[in-house]
């Protein structure tokens, strides 16, 4: 008996799944999303994927366009039990007169067992603002960080360790194809940066904190109601305050000259000069009770001989040559070797180079 097509009657021919290939395939594609719509942002080219904006990381703004198109497609595209989806090609048809792709052409592989069908499926692509872009240009903001020194305005070395913080977090949200930043400005003698989400503000000032051991004070205030979710709407204020010292400049404690080496949770970690390589946090108490070695009390000197009673040496920077006792040259210190003489209270602490 030959086999014949139940649906057609069809006989003699192929048969897949019990039916000849055009009934089959006619079954397979009954359901079959002949067309979609796909929203786009005009800005970042984003996509709107139900009620949230997925971010595309393509190099182009129609290859986007394309990827996105074939996301929204498989969302809708449902296959019957063995049949496979073998390949996918995409292309733009149709641009608006604002250059902008409208239609999108996708070319389906279909595959079950040994027998292949292709298909077209056609997007037409809509355009609007997505909801952080919209923020951007209209000026509106999640989080607000602000960024000041502890009695006194940002100085240059502030602002360059605040750039430092700004470059890192751009390197790592440089895949959400957004900067998350709407706006920074000077203000106070510090800087307002605004954000587009509290998180990305929390995770600019980790970053910043982590290597100037800033201060850091988080607060949220009420806003209204978010009409997405129907929630109170926060808006959070995140207060940093740089630190009055930074990493490699001198303090002193208790008689005790220390050099800062970083930062471990909001704490000064600090290198005892006659104790090179041992480093410890200080206490709160032993930070309020600091001070701060000043530049022009730090001088960078060269042992030129050394005898009994002194050693002569030179002044680096101006190149005049001075005699220290000889009690103040660290024992270890030979002539030609370079160090660091400090004045603390009227007397001279003088420190091998490269403690």
């Amino acid at each position: 008996m030959s086999k014949f097509c139940p649906v057609c009657g069809a006989q003699g021919q192929k048969l897949v799944g019990a039916l000849c290939e055009k009934c089959f395939w006619e079954d397979v594609l009954e359901d079959f999303p002949g067309e979609f719509k796909l929203t786009v942002c005009s800005v970042c080219f984003c996509y709107l994927q139900g009620k949230r904006w997925v971010r595309r990381r393509e190099s182009t703004n129609e290859d986007k366009v394309i990827e996105s198109a074939k996301q929204e497609f498989l969302r809708s595209l449902k296959l019957p039990e063995g049949v496979k989806l073998d390949g996918m090609r995409g292309s733009v048809v149709e641009t608006a007169k604002s250059g902008l792709p409208s239609v999108v052409e996708l070319e389906i592989t279909l595959l079950y067992c040994d027998s292949m069908k292709e298909v077209k499926s056609r997007g037409g692509v809509e355009f609007r603002q997505c909801y952080d872009c919209s923020c951007l240009s209209s000026g509106k903001y999640e989080a607000l960080v602000q960024v000041r020194a502890e009695d006194r305005k940002l100085d240059n070395e502030d602002r360059i360790l605040v750039e430092r913080a700004l470059d890192n977090f751009f390197k790592w949200t440089e895949d959400r194809g957004r900067s998350d930043i709407s706006e920074i400005k000077d203000k106070e003698g510090g800087l307002d940066i605004k954000f587009l989400s509290a998180n990305m503000a929390k995770l600019f000032t980790k970053e910043l904190s982590s290597f100037t051991g800033a201060d850091v004070v988080e607060s949220a205030r009420i806003m209204g109601i978010d009409k997405s979710t129907g929630g109170q709407h926060f808006r959070t204020t995140i207060s940093i305050k740089m630190p009055k010292v930074r990493v490699g400049e001198l303090l002193e404690s208790g008689g005790i000259i220390l050099r800062v080496a970083g930062y471990h949770r909001g704490r000064t970690v600090v290198e005892n000069l006659a104790e090179p390589g041992r480093k410890r946090a200080l206490s709160e108490s032993q930070e309020a009770n600091s001070r701060k070695i000043r530049f022009e009390d730090v001088r960078m000197v060269r042992l030129e001989s050394k005898s009994g009673s002194f050693g002569t040496f030179l002044d680096t920077t101006d190149k005049k040559f001075f005699e220290l006792p000889s009690e103040l040259i660290p024992a270890d210190m030979s002539p030609g070797e370079t160090g660091m003489l400090i004045t603390v209270g009227g007397r001279y602490r003088l420190y091998k180079k490269g403690v």
